[in-house]
């Protein structure tokens, strides 16, 4: 299955696109197998700066040249 299979959801302004795609993300999460909590406090504290807009965002060209550098 594609996004081609649903034409419509190429109409949708890209935020709610995005918006969308974390539904069906988290909507496929298998919190089955206990998390670290330490892991936990992080990836927790991680994703409340990306969602308030703390973290400094880089472009998916950018990413690539620091990971080449590494």
């Amino acid at each position: 299955m594609t996004l081609a299979n649903f034409p419509e959801l190429t109409k949708l302004p890209k935020r709610q696109r995005m918006k969308l795609a974390e539904e069906l993300w988290f909507s496929g999460v298998d919190d089955s197998l206990p998390a670290n909590p330490a892991h936990k406090k992080i990836l927790d504290e991680r994703w409340t700066a990306y969602k308030s807009g703390k973290v400094k965002r880089i472009t998916l060209p950018e990413l690539e040249r620091r990971l080449a550098r590494s």
